[in-house]
Order: C-alpha cells, then structure tokens, then sequence
C-alpha cells in the first residue's frame, strides 16, 4: 500500500505543480492588459443651478456635487486605454440631489496622450451637457480645455 500512498501523493503534488504554473501564467497574462489602459481619478464641476446627489463615469465614482462647485475631491478610478481611440466615449450616470431620477448619458472623449493622463474631469453644464477631458491640468490653468462661459462655476 505505501507504492500506492506514494502515487496518489505524487499525482497531487504534479496538479498542485500545474496548477501553480496554470495561474501564474494566467495573472501575467492579466499585466499586459493593464500596461494598455491607465487609471485616472475622477474629478467632478457642477456648472449647474442645481446639487447633483452622485455621478459616475463607467460605473465608478459617486461623490456628490454642489452647485457651482467642484474639483475639491476625487474618486478613484476610471480605467481608460492608454492610447485614444477615435470615437471613444464613456457613459455618466448621475442622480438628483435627493439621490432620485437617475439619468444617462454617453458623452464623447475628445482626443487625449497618454501625457495627459492624471485626471479624468467630468463637467455638468448650464445648459445641460456633458464634457469629459483627459488632463493634468485644473480649470484655471489657460491650457485647459474648457474655456469662456463654459468654464466658469
């Protein structure tokens, strides 16, 4: 019995081997993909007359925005690919300020380098639309991409 013993031990030893290799294999197959995305934390502004109770961009986020106010905080993260594709865009859902009538939309990411990457700014407007920008830059800075009327709180 202990030949026995011996093979059945051996046999778990060799699946314990292969399964070892299967999923170190498998998580660093996992790394390439992320070496084509990067993570960006979310910052809101509220152009708006009215509090936005949360928001998301692709399912992450959800801090609260106040009228007229924004950039004091961020929420991690959105995962963007590194590189921009043309026609990229991304969906923001946002909710009221009691947190009821939850809306959606899908806004369009303007073309961005992966220099950019820092923050992904989210931008509720007076009159009701949506821009998004890829960028390390605030508001105040004069490259930033939202300007005029548009820009102010």
């Amino acid at each position: 019995m202990p030949n026995d013993r011996h093979r059945k031990c051996a046999l778990w030893r060799r699946v314990a081997l292969l399964l070892v290799v299967f999923l170190t294999i498998f998580s660093l197959s996992g790394c390439q993909a992320d070496d084509d995305t990067m993570g960006l934390d979310i910052v809101g502004y509220n152009h708006t007359d009215r509090d936005i109770g949360s928001f998301y961009v692709n399912d992450r986020g959800g801090d609260l925005l106040m009228q007229h106010e924004g950039g004091g905080g961020f929420v991690c993260c959105v995962a963007i690919p590194r590189i921009y594709t043309p026609n990229m865009t991304v969906t923001v859902r946002w909710t009221d300020e009691a947190g009821k009538h939850p809306q959606e939309r899908i806004v369009a990411v303007p073309p961005y380098t992966p220099e950019d990457g820092g923050l992904f700014a989210v931008h509720f407007l007076r009159n009701g639309d949506i821009k998004v920008f890829v960028t390390m830059l605030g508001p105040s800075h004069p490259n930033y991409p939202l300007k005029g009327d548009e820009a102010k709180l």
